[in-house]
This record gives structure tokens, sequence and C-alpha cells, in this order.
């Protein structure tokens, strides 16, 4: 008996034994929740048409909640109307118009906590929004969010202007604004926080039906603008907006709710598609059927973002300036003119 040629077969059959066992578990291990890293896209939820729902949802952070905790925080990737397709406003305040000579002071004040997101029009369609468009299945695993916003001072026009002498756009704390939320809007701290990858301006646009549109935070302004809550410009500036978008000027309004999926639910993970470093997956639930709807597979292209704000610092201070010498000239006119008038007189 050749000792030597049996134990070649038993090591040969002990590598090939190793090399079936583990093939499968590296191909499936691409597959699983450890593989997602943010700036993927995550699918679930029920494509909508009419409201320009897609069903997917941009990966803002693969290994913690907006709150610290285990988990995901992700925001929808496009901007979401009604279910007619119509613009969203934060709450219903009638006609009133805000102005930099009217702030909306006395409505405010006789109308308390216009501007408090557990009481929003906005808040109660994020619940109907739920609802209507995941599975209980997906609904069970967005964990629920609790939460107290800091105040912040966001960078704005850089000069001073009426409600804002210090140039910034200034937001105030609030305790407990997320209550156990799973589906809710950004703070004006989250929309700007780099970790999250909204380093500037172009990286927080968003689309809605493939045109960059405003959208609602829920971030309530300090008391210069007692109606004014926090609001992403199409143009991706995080500025501040009247609840009920009447304002000098008029824009649309929508909703780019944020969530925070439990990946410890996920049963499913497909990869429908790799663009770049960006990775498309199809998300399945404990206690689900399989996902099998379909997702657009597209990127949203955003096109080049004018720097509004810099183009403002800028002509401001340069109109500013026309206007004091066209003063200046004037008084100089107005002064000779008197002179001349006397001399006549006399």
């Amino acid at each position: 008996m050749d000792l030597s040629s049996n134990t070649s077969r038993l090591i040969l059959a002990a590598v090939l034994t190793a090399v079936l066992f583990w093939a499968p578990l590296s191909d499936t291990k691409a597959d699983t929740p450890g593989a997602v890293k943010a700036g993927d896209i995550l699918c679930f939820g029920t494509p909508d048409e009419g409201c320009s729902f897609d069903g997917r949802w941009l990966v803002l952070d693969s290994e913690h909640t907006n709150t610290g905790d285990d988990g995901w925080f992700a925001v929808s990737l496009s901007l979401i109307g009604d279910e007619q397709g119509q613009p969203l406003i934060f709450r219903d305040i009638g006609d009133v118009t805000i102005s930099f000579s009217d702030r909306g002071q006395t409505w405010a004040a006789a109308h308390p906590g216009a501007t408090d997101y557990q009481s929003s029009d906005i808040k109660q369609w994020c619940e109907a929004f739920l609802a209507g468009h995941f599975t209980a299945a997906e609904q069970d695993a967005l964990l629920p969010a609790y939460k107290s916003d800091d105040g912040i001072a966001i960078p704005g026009f850089g000069i001073p202007l009426p409600g804002a002498a210090a140039g910034t756009v200034d937001f105030d704390p609030v305790e407990g604004i997320l209550d156990g939320d799973r589906l809710f809007l950004l703070s004006a701290e989250e929309a700007a926080n780099g970790e999250y990858g909204f380093t500037d301006n172009r990286s927080r646009v968003a689309l809605y039906k493939g045109k960059a549109a405003g959208y609602w935070l829920r971030s309530p302004h300090i008391p210069t603008f007692p109606l004014d809550v926090g609001f992403v410009f199409s143009f991706g500036a995080v500025m501040d907006y009247p609840v009920n978008g009447k304002t000098m000027f008029s824009m649309d309004t929508y909703a780019r709710p944020a969530c925070c999926p439990d990946p410890g639910k996920i049963t499913g993970l497909e990869k429908l598609s790799e663009n770049g470093d960006v990775t498309v997956w199809r998300v399945t639930f404990e206690g689900d059927d399989p996902n099998d709807r379909t997702y657009d597979l597209s990127l949203p292209v955003i096109g080049s973002v004018p720097d509004i704000q810099r183009i403002i610092s800028i002509a401001l201070p340069a109109a500013v300036a026309v206007v004091l010498i066209l003063i200046a000239i004037l008084t100089v006119l107005i002064v000779r003119h008197i002179k001349k008038k006397r001399m006549k007189t006399r």
C-alpha cells in the first residue's frame, strides 16, 4: 500500500472540499448588508409615478443612524410631491405672505407653534406616505428615531440683511423634535453635514421629475423670521422659507424624507447595477416576500449649479456702493441748486 499516494489524495480531497465549501460563501458575502457603503442606493418601497416616488434611497451613513446608534441613515434620492404630483407645504397658514418688511411677527404671535415639526402638515404627510407606499415589513424595518436638534448657524449670503445681521441663517434648537418617527425630514445640521456627503451646494441638489427643485427641512428659524423653517433651494443652498411657501418670490416646494433602515432585518440584498463607486441594491426585509419590484437604475444628472450666494455677496455690496454714490451725487446737485437759488434771490 502506497501511504504517500494515499496521503496526497487525502490532502487533495481536503483542498477541493475547502474550495467548494468557501466559494459559495465568498460569492454571497458581497450581497450582505456589510457590502453596502455610504453613497450607495437602496431600493425598497413601492414606486409611484403620481407623486414621483421612485423607491430609491441614498445611503448617507452605512454604520450609524442619525442618532449615532447602530444602523443606516438614508434619504430619498429624488424629491416627492403629493398624490397628484403637486408641491407640498410645511404648514397651511393661509395666504400670509412674508417679506423683509413684514416677517409675520403679528400672525406668529397670535398662532404659536407655526414652525413646530411634530404638529406640522409635512409630518402628517410623512406618516401617510409611509403607510401608503411601504409594506408592513418595510415599515417595521425602519428604526424609530428619537432626537433633539442643536441650534446651528448656516453661512448665508455673508452680508448683513434684515433679520440676518450676521449674514448667517440661524436655526433654533428643539428638544425631542423626532419622537419615534420612522420617516422624517432632514434637519439643517444634517443637510449641511459634510460627513453625509453634503459638502457643497451641488451635493444637496435633488430633482423632481428630472428638474432641480427645493425641499423642506424640519428646523425652525430663530424668531427674527418666526414663520420660517429650514429649506434647501433648487441650487442647493441651505436657507429658510415661510412654512406656507408664500413670500416675495415663489417656487415649487417638495419633500425629501429620510429614514434609518435596520440592516439586521435584511433577508435579501440584490445588486442591480454598479456605476462607478455607486452600487444600486434591491432590498428585501424580514417578514416580506422577495422584493421583485422594478426600480429606475439611471442615476440623476446634476448639471452646473450657480453659486447664488457668492454672486449676491459680490453684487449686493456693489449695488449698495452704487446707490451710495448716486445719493452722494444727488446730494451735491441739490446743495448746488439750493445755493444757486439763494444767489438769485439776493
